[in-house]
């Protein structure tokens, strides 16, 4: 247990934002001074200060590749995702003039941190133009290692290029053009790097064809914005496990709650595509799909169960089932999530009380059964003529009331339940209704407990407030 702490630990402080920001400067920084070093430098030998600048940021990525590895659960995945940056990392003689050119191979990964990046700060933006960055990285990979590796094959030879200037110009025309323009390769290596920027030019054509064309598309109906693709790096999200009329709802929910407003949401379910029509009212930006079943080990871990935070199984209706066989699946998931995700908080949807004891085996915080609910809401209304604006206020975060749980604080412990009313309604105009305590390792919530009962250490609350109480 304790190793595998260590690793989640590692893993959040790998993805964290500063720590990507950082990464992404040091790329950067390393990519300006291989230019520096073929500006300031005698070829076919490298600028020594350029030389001994770059040692430290081999060691930090020599470092963070290191540590990745360590916390990959399957190596042949990393090796899938970070043979590039390893290849740009590998130590090689300074004397060999090409083979400089290889810290020019983690601009790519530049731009994947830049686009995550982009999506912590503001999800719109990285929608719009997070593949419009992506192209313009790539250009100036391409233009670079043309242009430098040009410059070193012919650069002695090729009375049209006389300075690194002029390489970088012919392998940017060249590009941009998709022909040779400015120059004529006069070696068999020449004629190699320009064939290879030329074909990379009619690559990009259709790249940003493809772009273009994509972003019209998404302009025109709603489709989702973010792909499969960007699931390995997801970190502390929600994942959504089922389909039926009420997730539209749920997804609305999570999305107005302040807590949970930005965080990604990965949806599994066994359709082609989400019915896009029903998500009119909910923000795409941060919505994963993952079409499969989400009862199976191999689907979960494609959407990183292990790194997420929360999971909300529902009644999956996106398949002709009975009720049993839906709730089945419901404790089938809930054991798998929780087997590999001990730490995760999930949420299940019932259609029948009695199956809520594996459930409680399996160690799921909150189950709802759903008809039962709709059954207690109903009679309540029945009961309190007109009480249903209260309960359908208090139920949603998108108006008004709403409740929230929260740790007791610690200058409440030791006091009275009335006491500590008294302070919330006084200080956060907020009416305090339960506590939860643990006993025994066994929730217990005292709801409106007597006036006298005393909060202890370790207590939590629930209140019923506008916003969320935050302590001092």
């Amino acid at each position: 247990m304790g190793r595998r702490r260590l690793q989640q630990q590692l893993d959040l402080f790998l993805h964290s934002p500063s720590v990507e920001i950082g990464l992404i400067v040091l790329i950067l920084t390393w990519t300006t001074l291989v230019v520096v070093d073929f500006l300031t430098g005698q070829p076919p030998y490298p600028n020594l200060l350029i030389v001994l600048a770059e040692i430290p940021l081999r060691l930090c990525f020599t470092v963070e590749l290191l540590l990745r590895f360590a916390i990959a659960r399957k190596k042949q995945r990393f090796f899938r995702h970070y043979w590039l940056d390893l290849v740009a990392i590998l130590p090689m003689p300074p004397q060999w003039p090409l083979f400089r050119l290889l810290p020019l191979l983690r601009l790519p990964r530049a731009s994947v941190l830049i686009n995550r990046t982009l999506h912590y700060v503001s999800p719109r933006i990285a929608v719009l133009y997070g593949a419009q960055i992506s192209a313009l990285l790539i250009i100036v990979l391409i233009m670079l290692f043309g242009g430098l590796a040009f410059y070193i094959i012919e650069g002695t030879s090729n009375p049209d290029i006389k300075t690194l200037g002029d390489a970088l110009w012919y392998s940017f025309f060249s590009l941009v053009s998709a022909e040779p323009i400015g120059a004529y390769p006069q070696t068999h290596g020449g004629r190699i790097i320009t064939l290879v920027v030329v074909l990379a030019g009619l690559t990009l054509f259709a790249v940003f064809t493809g772009v273009v064309s994509a972003f019209m598309v998404q302009r025109l109906q709603s489709a989702m914005s973010i792909k499969n693709f960007d699931l390995d790096e997801l970190r502390n999200h929600i994942i959504l496990c089922g389909w039926n009329r009420s997730a539209p709802l749920v997804l609305q929910e999570l999305q107005t709650d302040p807590q949970t407003r930005y965080a990604p949401i990965v949806i599994v379910a066994e359709l082609e595509q989400l019915p896009i029509n029903e998500l009119r009212a909910v923000d795409q930006n941060r919505l994963y799909f993952y079409s499969g079943d989400y009862t199976r080990i191999d689907v979960l871990e494609k959407v990183q169960i292990y790194h997420a935070s929360r999971a909300i199984l529902l009644a999956d209706t996106s398949q002709p089932r009975s009720d049993q066989d839906r709730d089945a699946r419901t404790v089938l998931a809930a054991l798998t999530i929780e087997k590999l995700n001990p730490t995760i908080y999930t949420c299940a949807q019932l259609l029948d009380r009695n199956n809520n004891v594996q459930l409680q085996a399996a160690g799921v915080e909150d189950v709802v059964v759903a008809d039962e609910m709709a059954g207690h809401l109903i009679g309540n209304a029945v009961r309190n003529q007109g009480a249903m604006d209260v309960f359908a206020e208090l139920l949603t975060v998108q108006v008004g009331n709403q409740f929230y749980r929260l740790p007791l604080s610690s200058t409440l412990a030791g006091k009275t339940f009335w006491y500590a009313q008294q302070q919330f309604k006084e200080q956060y105009d907020a009416l305090l209704v339960a506590v939860e305590r643990r006993i025994e390792g066994r929730r217990q919530t005292y709801i409106n407990p007597p006036m006298d009962y005393e909060l202890q250490v370790g207590d939590y609350v629930v209140v019923i407030a506008r916003q969320c109480p935050q302590w001092e």
